[in-house]
């Protein structure tokens, strides 16, 4: 019977380690996860924050300017420009009035990286 009393530390200790390597596991998991989700957050509000920018721009009169937005909780500043295009239909003739509309998102933590664009053209 004394030899099995011996044992059960050594039990004990490879029973802490094994359930000590797995949690660690599982905060490692739990961190990517937080970090995707984070990610994923940025990624949503920008492209709605983009579309709402060109929404309001077509909502509004198309005329040439340049807008910039500050920064928003993700640091992300936006600009938007409405300039004229020079467009020719198919048979030669110039389209008149046609406006190019883009919205530009840029990571201000990242030195102005741009992370995001929407654009599209729009008549008078």
């Amino acid at each position: 019977m004394k030899t099995s009393r011996g044992y059960m530390l050594l039990e004990v200790v490879l029973a802490l380690s094994i359930f000590i390597v797995a949690v660690v596991g599982l905060l490692q998991c739990l961190n990517a996860a937080l970090g995707a989700d984070r990610r994923q957050q940025i990624t949503t509000s920008t492209r709605q924050n983009l579309q709402s920018l060109l929404d309001e721009a077509l909502a509004g009169p198309l005329k040439s300017e340049k807008t910039e937005v500050p920064e928003d909780v993700f640091h992300v500043r936006y600009r938007r420009e409405i300039k004229e295009e020079r467009v020719k239909a198919p048979n030669g003739k110039e389209l008149p009035g046609i406006v190019k509309i883009s919205v530009v998102a840029m990571d201000t933590q990242r030195e102005d990286k741009v992370i995001g664009e929407l654009w599209t053209y729009a008549s008078r």
